[in-house]
């Protein structure tokens, strides 16, 4: 079983990707903002990435949330504090 500190270092783990993930996605969101339906075969690639980067985003909430629930079981509130 893990304990808190090990909990602790995989959460700031997992908040960092999701960090690094979100910026990505908004960047790419950025970049095909506006491009027409058919998608042009240029952007077919960057389509399928962020829809990957999504799906990868909803996987480290999952595990994140998994996280906090078993931090919440050493039953501390602050999490970054102790």
């Amino acid at each position: 079983m893990p304990t808190f500190h090990d909990l602790r270092i995989r959460r700031r783990e997992l908040l960092d990707e999701l960090e690094q993930m979100e910026a990505t996605v908004a960047e790419l969101t950025a970049m095909l903002d506006g491009i027409a339906e058919p998608i042009p075969a240029e952007f077919a690639e960057h389509y399928e990435h962020r829809a990957w980067l999504q799906r990868q985003q909803a996987g480290v909430l999952v595990i994140l949330s998994e996280t906090e629930r078993a931090l919440l079981e050493f039953g501390a509130d602050d999490w970054d504090e102790v």
